[in-house]
């Protein structure tokens, strides 16, 4: 994999029948150490058009997604486990709860792929089912 790599993250959130999704695509940086895969990218709150500061930090049963900005949090996706985080936005801050039933990842010399469902909650209460789909292909 290269260090220069385009990142596609897109969310979905399985409801009432319907599937409502949110997507972005950036470029970023990648790095691998110590058994963990690092991409480190930049993107907009659709709200207020600021930039946020992101890193994915990956195995192939984990994912840490940390948000550094007015929007920050640090999100953990464990297969078959339960995690919390404080999301904290300009508007307040909210407990997060993501209970992951699985973590899939797929690793060729070009790309990693990724695939997460889990289980949302906030402030102790159930949303939705969701999955996050994370695609990161080296950019040549």
């Amino acid at each position: 994999m290269t260090d220069k790599v385009l990142v596609s993250i897109k969310g979905t959130q399985h409801e009432f029948g319907e599937d409502g999704a949110t997507e972005i695509i950036t470029t970023g940086n990648y790095y691998f150490r110590n058994g963990k895969h690092y991409i480190l990218y930049d993107e907009l709150i659709p709200d207020t058009g600021e930039q946020v500061s992101s890193t994915l930090k990956m195995t192939p049963n984990r994912i840490d997604m940390i948000k550094h900005g007015s929007h920050s949090a640090h999100m953990v996706f464990e297969a078959n486990t339960k995690n919390m985080a404080v999301y904290r936005t300009p508007y307040g801050m909210m407990e997060v709860c993501f209970n992951t039933f699985s973590v899939n990842m797929k690793e060729t010399e070009k790309n990693i792929r990724v695939q997460t469902e889990y289980a949302l909650e906030i402030n102790e209460g159930y949303i939705s089912d969701c999955s996050i789909e994370i695609n990161i292909q080296a950019r040549e």
